[in-house]
């Protein structure tokens, strides 16, 4: 670890910066992307595809063609971190983030369905710098505030969750202002991202010393990465409950607004209000609540009870079938949610030395990924079906993953009371 003059907060500040942009994009994409599938005025799609199947098909197969890029991507691009530095690989994201948010804006001037599908798939290419900064911020902090730190890393997405959705919904309505349509955020992102570029390059300070010089890009990388986190003893048990919580977790955040636009007609500015408030949950419990649970509880017993609440007030939204009660329920939803991922990143850290932190965190990308994409794929055909059962799975997913994650820590608390006691000669 390269060791710095500066605080913490002085070193790390840039790498924040990074992710409250990074998180200001993810959030302006997916109210954005509901309009341009769902509203036949965005003349993106083709008359042949204006039907509510071939639309849910095409909504999941966007998000879930992303996310598998991004699995490919973060795989490669975080193991890259740990090869060439921190600095390098965020820079080669942001380019990439560039590049697909000016794809997007241009397909949506264009009315180009392929265009929008080649700027997702360039996204979900560079989309690792969650990771990268996890890793880099990780290399700066010491045991006891690492949970606190990682707080800090989802606090800052927590904040571009808010600003993203909210600037996506002001920058497509053209009733504020009567040239703003599904474009706008797209070149508005754009620049952001190329803003965010030059910060970088001139803010961060590199936190890690590389130890190859050169590196060959792997294909099966990513699939390499994947299957080793279920291969190594340490994380194995937890990369199979990670998968389960993301598959729970992703069925609600990609099909939420699906379900808002056609349960109660919400428009793109009232999905992108629902998911900023989102943010503002994923703030409380990332900012506060997060790392006041870690001084006081077990991490994994703070993973367990904030699943289960979480899943019961995902079911809730289901069954109480009321726009109001949607409105009142997503900021304690997204706050106990963002408790049990930072509890779980916390868990998955700690079974790793400081040279693997990198590798850790790129399986925990890698894994989000892979689970967003088959999810967005497998839930965007079950959505045909009916259009409130994305969230019921999601809500029973999640309940899952409290009670499997109970039996397991039991049955390793039994085993090591089990465990005889060799006396010593």
């Amino acid at each position: 670890m390269i060791q710095t003059k500066h605080s913490f907060f002085a070193s790390a500040g840039p790498l924040l910066l990074v992710l409250l942009i990074d998180g200001m994009g993810l959030g302006l994409v997916f109210p954005i992307l509901n309009g341009l599938i769902f509203d036949p005025q965005s003349q993106i799609l083709p008359p042949a595809l204006l039907t509510p199947t071939a639309q849910n098909l095409l909504y999941g197969g966007i998000v879930g063609i992303f996310m598998l890029c991004w699995f490919f991507g973060a795989a490669i691009l975080g193991d890259l971190s740990d090869r060439i530095g921190r600095k390098n690989s965020l820079m080669i994201c942001l380019f990439g983030a560039f590049l697909s948010y000016l794809l997007s804006a241009i397909a949506v001037v264009t009315h180009s369905l392929s265009l929008l599908i080649i700027g997702r798939i360039v996204a979900g290419f560079t989309s690792g710098s969650q990771p990268i900064a996890q890793a880099a911020i990780i290399d700066l902090s010491h045991d006891e505030q690492k949970t606190r730190n990682i707080g800090l890393i989802l606090l800052s997405l927590s904040l571009g969750f808010i600003i993203g959705p909210l600037l996506g919904g002001i920058l497509s309505d053209n009733q504020i202002i009567s040239w703003f349509n599904f474009s706008v955020p797209f070149f508005f992102a754009a620049v952001i991202s190329l803003l965010n570029i030059g910060l970088l390059w001139w803010l961060f300070n590199e936190t890690f010393e590389a130890k190859h010089a050169s590196f060959a890009i792997n294909p099966y990388q990513a699939i390499n990465i994947f299957v080793s986190a279920f291969q190594h003893e340490k994380i194995r048990s937890l990369s199979f409950i990670f998968f389960i919580f993301i598959f729970g977790w992703s069925s609600f955040y990609s099909f939420i607004a699906m379900f808002l636009l056609k349960n109660y007609g919400f428009s793109p500015t009232e999905v992108s209000l629902y998911m900023a408030l989102m943010g503002v949950g994923f703030g409380i419990g990332n900012g506060y609540l997060s790392n006041f649970f870690a001084k006081r509880f077990p991490l994994h017993t703070n993973f367990i009870w904030s699943n289960l609440v979480t899943g019961i007030m995902i079911l809730t939204v289901v069954f109480v079938k009321s726009a109001l009660f949607s409105w009142l329920m997503i900021i304690p939803i997204a706050t106990t949610v963002s408790i049990a991922y930072t509890s779980v990143l916390t868990l998955f850290s700690d079974q790793v030395d400081a040279n693997s932190q990198g590798w850790v965190m790129g399986v925990t990308g890698s894994i989000l990924a892979f689970v967003f994409g088959i999810d967005g794929i497998v839930i965007g055909v079950v959505a045909t079906w009916h259009d409130i059962l994305p969230i019921f799975i999601a809500g029973a997913c999640l309940l899952l993953t409290s009670i499997i994650t109970l039996l397991f820590y039991q049955a390793e608390d039994d085993g090591k009371a089990k465990q005889p006691n060799i006396p010593l000669h």
